[in-house]
């Protein structure tokens, strides 16, 4: 539950009211089926908590690497993702076939061969979920609730999803309606979160509408750069990229708050910190070869068409291999390096 910050005594019943009705929110969002919902491991792409699920709309598509129509959907999906991700769409592709052994190779190499842009898990659960076949979509809507069910290739899909996000508040907002801070609104909606943070920080102690609406967006000012910055945190060691590419929005968003001055610094103290720049590198390197990597076949294990398989992609695969081999000899100790080699080896079969 996120208080708003040096809340006083005049105000503080008001607030509190405030409060438990987010918490009220809260609670009903963990009690949906997005979120009771188990995401799994993730095999491939952002790592995902419930709390990056939290008042988005979720694309969760059940599919499988020995399923035609699943293999068929992945650029479908992938266009979805593209066309709306920046709108507030979160897509995961939940593996639901296959042996433990087995899948979670053969899942990422066929989904990284068909351009998946998105999050791939293992071990997915929905609650209540009653299909048998695959592949199968849940949309779910920033409050949890499922908004479609059913085939990727549905059309009414897509309208689902178009729908969902236009229902969908304002990720800081909410669904308070403000009159008296109108122009701190206005500067929200423009990414000048900062100067709505410095308004409302003045504005929060005065009587009436003005102070309530002032109290209830600077806390979800307040909740969302924390919620930025943690995120970057928990990326500093999985991706280091996106941990930088984090911190540079909190940055920018919250231009002239301790917040954005606290991003700076932290990102001029990565600058400086040799372990973190050469994962950095390392993971640029790692993504070109999955870059790569991904427009090669894995080889496949009958001992005819691995032949035909090596005089086609022969060349890119020496390629791959030669990127692998210096990556592993420039940082050795790398989780990248060793993510490459193990790319490497599900491209080549195992072999």
């Amino acid at each position: 539950m996120v208080q708003p910050m040096r809340m006083t005594s005049l105000l503080a019943g008001l607030c509190l009211a405030g409060a438990a009705c987010w918490g009220a929110e809260a609670d009903a969002w963990e009690q949906s089926r997005l979120g009771r919902t188990q995401l799994g491991q993730t095999w491939m792409g952002e790592e995902l908590t419930k709390d990056d699920l939290r008042g988005q709309v979720v694309l969760l598509e059940f599919w499988g690497y020995r399923c035609g129509p699943c293999i068929a959907s992945i650029p479908h999906i992938a266009r979805l993702n593209t066309r709306y991700g920046r709108h507030g769409l979160v897509v995961i592709g939940a593996h639901a076939q296959g042996d433990r052994g087995e899948a979670k190779a053969q899942a990422i190499a066929i989904a990284r061969s068909r351009g998946a842009n998105y999050t791939i898990t293992g071990f997915c659960r929905v609650p209540e979920a009653n299909f048998r076949g695959i592949p199968h979509v849940f949309v779910f809507d920033h409050t949890g609730r499922v908004v479609f069910e059913g085939h990727p290739f549905d059309k009414r899909m897509e309208r689902a999803i178009v729908a969902a996000l236009k229902r969908r508040p304002h990720p800081v907002l909410g669904d308070m309606k403000y009159t008296a801070l109108r122009g701190a609104a206005a500067k929200v909606k423009s990414g000048k979160l900062g100067e709505a943070w410095k308004e409302c920080s003045v504005k929060k102690d005065a009587d009436g509408q003005a102070g309530k609406e002032a109290s209830y967006l600077l806390a979800r000012l307040d909740a969302y750069a924390k919620r930025l910055a943690d995120k970057a945190e928990r990326c500093r060691s999985s991706s280091p990229a996106r941990c930088l590419e984090l911190l540079r929005k909190v940055q920018r968003l919250y231009a002239g708050t301790p917040y954005g001055r606290k991003a700076a610094e932290k990102l001029q103290a990565l600058s400086a910190e040799k372990a973190f720049q050469a994962e950095l590198k390392a993971e640029r390197e790692y993504r070109t070869i999955a870059r790569a990597a991904g427009r090669v076949p894995p080889c496949p294990s009958n001992q005819a068409a691995r032949a035909t398989w090596a005089r086609r992609y022969g060349t890119a695969v020496r390629r791959i291999k030669a990127r692998v081999g210096r990556l592993r000899k420039q940082y050795p100790d790398s989780r990248f390096a060793a993510r490459a080699e193990a790319l490497l080896q599900e491209l080549l079969g195992g072999s």
